[in-house]
Order: C-alpha cells, then sequence, then structure tokens
C-alpha cells in the first residue's frame, strides 16, 4: 500500500513547529541531555507520514488523538541507533509497539527512564528524602547544604541572604608586572567587554502623546523597557533612547492613567495622537561595573550620549557604540 509520505510532507508547516521547540523541548525530552536531540514535532510527522495511506492529509492527523487509531496502534517500530529516544517517544503516544537498540548504555538508560511507568507519590516521597538526608560536613540537611551555595551579597540592600538567580564565569589572570601597584596581585578580568547581555523588546506605547500642559508631544510607554527589576540600577538618557526609529523622541513610561512629562515633568494625563497603541522595538543591554567589582552589576542605560558623569571613555569601554541602545 503506498503511504502519505511517498506522496509529499509538509515541510513549510512542521517548519514552523520545529523552530520554537528546538528553544524548548517537551519535559520529557529534558530528563537528561543528549547531544543531537532531535525535534519531536519531525518524528511524529514522519512515523504518521509513513503509518497512514496516501491521499491522507499528515498536519490534519497531527493534532488528533490517536489511542484508537487502527493505522497506529499496535504497528511495529524499529529504531535500531535510538539515541535520545525521540522515535520511540513519540511512536509510543501514537499507540505503537516500539523496539529500540543502541549500543550506548547512557541511550539506554535515557530512553527507558523517560518512558517507563513511574509512581508519582513515591518519587515525591524520594525526592523528599533526598532532601531531608543530613550532610556530616555541614551539619545540615541535603536541600539546605545545597540552597547555601546558591546565597551572595546583594549590591543593593547589602543582605548576605540573596538568591544567585545567574552565575556568570569570567576567566582572570594576575597581572604580571612587578611593580606597584599592580605587584603582580591585581586580578585582571579576561574579556572583550562588560557587555553581560542584551535584548531589544517590543513594548507598547502611545505615539506622540500630547502633554495638556505645555502642549508637547513625546512617546508614552505603557510597558517596561528593562532587563532588571531594581530602579536604583538603571541609567537612563532623555537622547536617542525612546527605541528603533523613534531617534531623538523624549519618552516616559507608566502603566496607569498619568504619566510625568518629559518637558515640563508635570503628571498630566496625555492625548494620544492616535487611538490605538503601537509597538517598537527597544534595545537594551545590561553591563558590569568594572569599579566597585561587587559582582555582576546590571545597569539599565537607554542613552545615546553618556550623561551624568559618564564619560565617552566608558562607552567605548563598555563596547555599546549603538547610539539607540538602552543598557539594563
Amino acid at each position: 500500500m503506498k503511504r502519505a509520505i511517498e506522496e509529499g510532507f509538509p515541510i513549510v508547516e512542521i517548519n514552523r513547529l520545529a523552530v520554537p521547540e528546538r528553544n524548548s523541548f517537551k519535559p520529557i525530552y529534558q530528563m537528561h541531555k543528549w547531544f543531537a536531540r532531535r525535534a519531536s514535532c519531525v518524528f511524529r510527522a514522519i512515523l504518521l507520514g509513513c503509518l497512514k495511506p496516501a491521499g491522507t492529509d499528515i498536519m490534519a492527523e497531527f493534532y488528533k488523538n490517536h489511542t484508537n487509531d487502527p493505522d497506529t496502534v499496535g504497528k511495529v517500530i524499529l529504531d535500531p541507533f535510538m539515541g535520545g529516544g525521540t522515535t520511540v517517544v513519540e511512536a509510543l503516544r501514537l499507540g505503537c509497539k516500539v523496539i529500540g537498540i543502541d549500543l550506548n548504555p547512557v541511550a539506554w538508560f535515557i530512553v527507558k527512564t523517560e518512558v517507563e511507568p513511574v509512581d508519582l507519590d513515591a518519587l515525591r516521597a524520594a525526592f523528599e528524602r533526598l532532601a531531608n538526608r543530613p550532610v556530616p560536613w555541614s551539619g545540615k540537611s541535603v536541600r539546605e547544604t545545597l540552597l547555601d551555595q546558591y546565597k551572595t551579597t546583594c549590591p543593593c540592600c547589602g543582605s548576605s541572604d540573596a538568591d544567585i538567580i545567574y552565575t556568570f564565569w569570567v576567566k582572570s589572570a594576575i597581572c604580571t608586572n612587578a611593580a606597584p601597584p599592580c605587584a603582580r596581585k591585581t586580578l585582571i578580568p579576561l574579556f572583550p567587554d562588560y557587555v553581560i547581555a542584551q535584548k531589544s523588546p517590543s513594548i507598547r506605547y502611545w505615539r506622540d502623546a500630547r502633554c495638556p500642559r505645555c502642549e508637547k508631544t513625546f512617546d508614552w510607554e505603557v510597558e517596561p523597557a528593562t532587563l532588571i527589576a531594581e530602579p536604583d540600577l538603571m541609567v537612563t538618557s532623555s537622547t536617542y533612547s525612546a527605541g528603533v526609529g523613534r531617534t531623538t523622541v523624549r519618552w516616559a513610561y507608566s502603566s496607569g492613567k498619568t504619566v510625568p512629562c518629559p518637558w515640563c515633568r508635570e503628571e498630566v494625563t496625555p492625548r494620544p495622537a492616535k487611538a490605538k497603541r503601537e509597538r517598537k522595538k527597544v534595545p537594551l543591554s545590561v553591563l558590569r561595573c568594572p569599579f566597585c567589582e561587587a559582582g555582576w552589576l546590571a545597569q539599565m542605560i537607554r542613552f545615546g550620549v553618556f550623561r551624568s558623569g559618564f564619560s565617552s571613555g566608558w562607552n567605548s569601554r563598555m563596547g555599546v557604540n549603538n547610539p539607540y541602545t538602552r543598557i539594563s
């Protein structure tokens, strides 16, 4: 019998599903790292194309429940090089019987763990026993001992009980200059610039909102453009920071009914030029402060030219030369 895959394959439609999946695999495939992990949507489509007769719309079958499908239930699928088990898992989801083979014992263990039945209550109880197991050298439980390894001193409030969200590993070296002030003691970070991360989030705003007091216009942003949550670590500029395509337009942020006018500084309810809000992208960067050295200090700077005492030399050292960038 001729099969659907012999007539065609929905490459464009499956590609639209595969792109986002590659950035975030389904939980079952995150059970353990596998170095050649494939997108499950591709294998589901291939299996359906091989099992369904010619003339079948594969995408129409893609989201259906195949529990009682005679074309898939009970069919035997052999994968002699199963690797991380994508074929095995997707075939089981279609109701097939599966034979998976691999010489690598790690691959065998990963796939076995992915598909074998699990008693969730017993699993939770096992995790709890492990978390409460005492650690001799710390005098605490495994849970408390591990959590203590992810604490740091907050650069804002000074608390030594702050939870670490991200850790950045930076190579460094001791300066070889024997003369002061280094004297072979100064630790030199080995990285090309101070940029930790860069993103351009899309935010909603009112274009050319007019202030009722001074009659001047500005962008009224109703969504925050930031990569961090601490206002004290945000530095902004009033020029070249309104986002892509907005050049020197002034801006102000408020999610409420009023906003401080960037011209007259009065709290006002502006009159939007259009009845519908628009979207714009705002380039942001997270930087490390090279002076205080108190860990990775995030700053948000929406700038064209640095102000408030920052020099152009600082700008070049930061490695950020885009005049339309906010740094967060």
